[in-house]
């Protein structure tokens, strides 16, 4: 039997957390990253005055947990917490941006809503629960909450979270917090009023954050303090055998390993990394990663005539744009853009419409300007842009989607020492990744 010794095949946020977490237990961690640099879809930019950010912006940051990771990385001191102006969301309603309510009184009075949807959430606790645990998250709040509910509020906010629409995912694996109100409290008004004490437990003071660098701060800290990182290695196989697993790459063969952890999206999976069946492979492959195209614009202050002052808009389906939303990126976050322009971040295309995510950048350009024009005044031509195009971006938990973590499950109990990790599995946000990260390593050391 050999010593406790650790592969990680992908050096993704929660790869980085994982190898970070075992190597400070004292168990010795070789971490296998194919590209230049750790970090997975966590990429910030410097180019002169402008920080733009092509994947997550920010980290909320509510978990004990999470934030006790953070201290011990030695992150604490490097933490920015957003502008207070980021509590401002909107939402985009026939052609303007109207402001989320901050407020039961706003709520009350918000032309979001019509005075018929605001009146048809007072039913919302007599509803009857779903015995149906497998239901979409648009079945579900048309429900219980209405249509009104769903198109305005429920559809904008699933695009913004995972590039999707509310039709396409498991209320219980993309949202299980509602699921779980609905099942326990039998309403999400009363789960909100009753359980709040619950959700409490284990938690800290929100706050927005991101890092004095950016984003890439996170993972850049922890791929610094690793002592076994292979970059550019690519791993063409993983292999057991009496010895224990084995690691090839292009550049050389590594093990044996007591453990091996992949951390790779799910459509980078093949045989040869993992011992799929026939049926697996298949199912593994039915998941949907929608492609989505992020343009990042650095435009004059006198350039856009609405005050940018929130995190940003999103845009619900029924409003036939051509955008998902856009962050106002330099609101949230000192530092990210010169002192006279403002930062924009928008999205483009996901489950929504993919093949709009494609579109080559200047054609995408047009587009994104004329919708820029008519929901912010915006006008001339940027002095920054750039554009990245995520192919496979976040993936959507589906109804039915109990079969596939059925399979990671089987999949570790057939082959002892493989742990299968990433955001396919238990969340996709930062903090879920950094959570499970410590998680996988506490199960293994």
């Amino acid at each position: 039997m050999i010593d406790k010794r650790v592969a990680i095949v992908g050096g993704g946020i929660t790869g980085l957390v994982t190898a970070w977490q075992l190597q400070r237990a004292g168990v010795e961690t070789e971490l296998f990253e194919r590209k230049g640099e750790a970090g997975g879809a966590i990429k910030t930019r410097r180019e002169g005055d402008w920080q733009p950010e092509y994947g997550p912006n920010t980290l909320l940051l509510k978990e004990r947990i999470v934030a006790q990771f953070l201290d011990g990385a030695g992150l604490s001191g490097e933490m920015v917490e957003a502008n207070s102006e980021a509590s401002n969301r909107f939402i985009v309603k026939n052609g303007k941006l109207v402001m989320l309510p901050l407020s039961l009184k706003s709520a009350v009075t918000t032309p979001l809503f019509s005075a018929k949807a605001k009146s048809r959430l007072l039913a919302e606790p007599f509803i009857t629960k779903n015995r149906n645990r497998d239901q979409t998250v648009a079945e579900f709040v048309e429900r219980r909450l209405g249509s009104e509910m769903l198109d305005y509020a429920i559809n904008p906010f699933v695009a913004g979270i995972y590039a999707n629409r509310p039709e396409q995912l498991s209320l219980r694996h993309a949202f299980p917090v509602m699921d779980e109100m609905e099942q326990e409290y039998g309403s999400l008004i009363w789960g909100s009023v009753a359980g709040s004490k619950k959700r409490k437990e284990g938690k800290v003071p929100r706050r927005l954050i991101s890092f004095r660098k950016g984003m890439q701060q996170l993972p850049d800290t922890l791929a610094e303090g690793l002592d076994h990182l292979h970059l550019n290695h690519d791993v063409v196989s993983i292999d057991k055998n009496d010895d224990g697993w084995k690691v090839a790459t292009q550049m050389g063969s590594y093990g044996p390993f007591s453990d091996v952890i992949v951390n790779v999206p799910l459509y980078k999976w093949s045989r040869s990394l993992i011992p799929l069946t026939d049926t697996e492979e298949k199912k593994i492959k039915d998941v949907n990663y929608p492609p989505l195209s992020v343009m990042l614009l650095g435009v004059k202050k006198e350039q856009v005539s609405h005050p940018l002052n929130g995190f940003g808009f999103l845009v619900p389906e029924k409003e036939n744009r051509k955008i998902l939303g856009a962050l106002f990126s330099s609101t949230l976050f000192e530092g990210r853009a010169p002192s006279d322009s403002h930062l924009l971040t928008v999205f483009i295309g996901g489950g929504r419409q993919p093949d709009l995510a494609e579109t080559e950048s200047e054609e995408l350009l047009k587009v994104v300007l004329e919708e820029l024009s008519d929901l912010i005044g915006l006008t001339g031509e940027p002095s920054f842009k750039d554009h990245i195009y995520w192919p496979s971006s976040i993936p959507g938990y589906h109804v039915g989607y109990d079969s596939i973590l059925n399979i990671f499950n089987d999949l570790e109990e057939r082959n002892p020492g493989l742990h299968l990790a990433g955001n396919f599995r238990n969340g996709i946000s930062v903090p879920d990744c950094i959570k499970n990260g410590i998680k996988l390593a506490d199960s293994i050391q």
